[in-house]
């Protein structure tokens, strides 16, 4: 995925919906088809509004787009992108840059795939009696209203990540594509350090009293409270970090961050933590550490 940093939220999962239609329909590749059924799925983005609005349906966008191809057996391993795609993505990034924006959203999807109308996305608009056009154009106009999707990357550089911490919200957000869910949530970063042995808090979150199977079940029914955006953490995590001591943002900086916000202390408590004894052993742990 070219640029695969600045992809936000909503255009990765947009991505991983076509990579699921390639193996679903058994296509030899992804093409742009895919692609733009792929931000049609992706509910609450941005380019999936757009589409939506155009009286496109899931359903007969990928009966459309499941023609396309010839099915190939056995499936494919792995899903490959024709170059269409790829010029297709270097596109997007292109428009994403033109515009100002510090993330390529599902919008600049849309943007890419009709500005050159590259690969087989022509074709499905022409069989749903749309023209591409009209798409770039309505994605053009949401643009100018101020439409837009969250930027997690911009959150992400300016909290100064260590490399640790990095890798942990990298996998919160592959978790939240995963299940496909509108955020990256509280509740995916929770999991996430709850496992990551690698970090200093693993022992304090193992023996803290939370519930990893109600954890795991209360994502899996997409709790609200689980959903709520980490993007506020990572706003003010340096901060916290700072206040500390560090110019950079750990694991357990994270931890303590969502210790002190009151979504994450509702969150923390929800699964069965004691937020004042785990913020005092946390507090005491990362002065010692100081020390």
């Amino acid at each position: 995925m070219l640029g695969h940093n600045r992809y936000s939220h909503h255009a990765r999962r947009a991505l991983s919906h076509a990579r699921a239609l390639v193996i679903r329909f058994r296509h030899p590749h992804m093409d742009t088809a895919h692609l733009l059924v792929g931000v049609l799925l992706t509910s609450g983005s941005v380019g999936g509004q757009v589409l939506f609005e155009l009286d496109i349906t899931p359903e007969i966008a990928q009966r459309h787009c499941k023609m396309l191809l010839p099915r190939i057996e056995p499936p494919p391993d792995e899903v490959y992108h024709t170059a269409e795609v790829d010029e297709t993505l270097a596109l997007a990034s292109d428009e994403a840059t033109w515009l100002g924006h510090h993330y390529v959203g599902t919008e600049h999807l849309l943007l890419g795939i009709t500005r050159t109308n590259a690969g087989n996305a022509s074709t499905l608009l022409r069989l749903l009696n749309v023209s591409p056009e009209h798409v770039r154009f309505r994605a053009r106009t949401a643009l100018n209203r101020g439409a837009a999707e969250p930027d997690l990357q911009l959150a992400k550089r300016n909290a100064h990540l260590t490399e640790l911490s990095r890798r942990v919200i990298t996998a919160a957000e592959q978790l939240a594509v995963t299940l496909d869910h509108p955020m990256v949530g509280l509740g995916h970063l929770l999991l996430v350090l709850l496992n990551e042995e690698r970090s200093s808090t693993y022992s304090l979150l193992q023996n803290s009293g939370l519930d990893e199977m109600r954890l795991r079940a209360g994502l899996d029914a997409e709790d609200r409270v689980l959903l709520l955006s980490i993007e506020g953490i990572l706003n003010f995590a340096l901060d916290r970090a700072e206040s500390m001591g560090s110019h950079y943002t750990g694991s357990e900086h994270l931890l303590l961050t969502m210790l002190f916000d009151p979504s994450g202390i509702s969150v923390l408590e929800r699964y069965g933590v004691h937020t004042d004894d785990m913020r005092r052993r946390l507090e005491v742990q990362l002065r010692s550490k100081r020390g």
